[in-house]
């Protein structure tokens, strides 16, 4: 059924195959790249005060190789984040993810000074509708015509002369 010539091209192929060196080694990774993920965790070791990059703690150590390990790997820095968020929890993430809770507290700010800045600007413009209407309506006791009040300014002037002269 097999010819021998089919078997010695199944095992000419086979033969070249195992010949391959298949590269299962990890790829290298920098330390710019690991420093990018390492970041972006905040360190147990030091109370969650330093990131892991800049915490001397012997427990931020181990988990910068986990995160030189896993980058090694081929696994995404996004990938490595959720797997200490699993481990630590929430807490051990520099940024907070932008969904539920966080979503607001992420946003919070900038909603207040958009609030800020609405509410000044209603003040200002409330503020300017009285100043225009108290400037357009005469005081009480004024009239309209300003040649009438100016008669009537100059003919008090003369009389408060007059007394003063007396």
């Amino acid at each position: 059924m097999f010819t021998n010539r089919y078997i010695k091209s199944i095992l000419l192929i086979t033969a070249l195959l195992l010949s391959i060196p298949f590269n299962l080694e990890a790829k290298e990774v920098t330390l710019m790249e690991v420093e990018e993920v390492t970041d972006l965790l905040m360190s147990p070791g030091c109370n969650y005060i330093y990131t892991l990059t800049f915490c001397p703690s012997a427990e931020a150590e181990q988990m910068r190789e986990i995160v030189r390990d896993k980058l090694s790997n081929g696994e995404s820095p996004e990938a490595i984040l959720n797997y200490f968020e699993e481990v630590y929890g929430p807490r051990v993430l520099a940024q907070p993810k932008k969904k539920g809770f966080y979503f607001i507290a992420w946003w919070f700010p900038y909603f207040l000074i958009f609030d800020i800045f609405l509410l000044i600007g209603l003040i200002l413009f409330v503020w300017q509708k009285r100043g225009k209407k108290d400037r357009d309506q005469p005081a009480a006791g004024e009239s309209g015509d300003d040649s009438t009040t100016r008669d009537e300014m100059n003919a008090l002037l003369e009389e408060e002369l007059r007394r003063f002269r007396e």
